[in-house]
């Protein structure tokens, strides 16, 4: 089970030197829909035009990914799932499914937590990677950081499903 933290503070970014092509890079997205505002030319801090930038976020992408790949060879019978949060819970489970959000009360309440997150494990969590690693990929590497961070309630919805 995997539970991502997708709130605001995954979209800090390092600099790493050189170009990189990375997945989940939207820069290149970003400046085709502002190529009307701009005169062409690029813009660069001093001493900064051989740099990638890397957000938190990719990192943490890459690694899931890197798993997810492993799982789908090594163990391609294990059932694997998602839950993102930011201000809310997102269960993706394993990607078959629309995915459940949660939000607002029920994000305090402890009891209900446990019970939807065992009752969604059974019902998000029915497939294999083997057959899952694709659709779970695309999810994935959709994911964008927004708001604040609801890492217990996230957290708790986990567990529960993996139990």
């Amino acid at each position: 089970m995997f539970c991502l933290d997708i709130s605001g503070s995954m979209c800090v970014s390092q600099p790493i030197v050189g170009k990189h092509k990375i997945k989940g890079d939207k820069t290149g997205q970003q400046k085709n829909q502002f190529a009307e505002f701009m005169d062409g030319s690029d813009q660069f801090l001093q001493n900064e035009k051989n740099v990638t930038y890397v957000s938190r976020i990719q990192c943490v992408q890459a690694a899931v990914e890197n798993q997810l790949m492993q799982m789908a060879e090594g163990a391609p019978q294990r059932k694997v799932g998602i839950v993102t949060f930011n201000h809310e819970v997102q269960v993706i489970g394993d990607a078959t499914k629309d995915p459940q959000t949660i939000a607002g009360d029920k994000l305090q309440n402890y009891d209900w937590l446990a019970e939807n997150g065992t009752k969604e494990g059974e019902a998000r969590l029915q497939n294999p990677i083997e057959q899952t690693r694709k659709v779970l990929l695309d999810k994935l590497l959709g994911l964008e950081e927004t708001g604040p961070t609801a890492l217990g309630p996230a957290a708790l919805t986990a567990i529960a499903m993996a139990a």
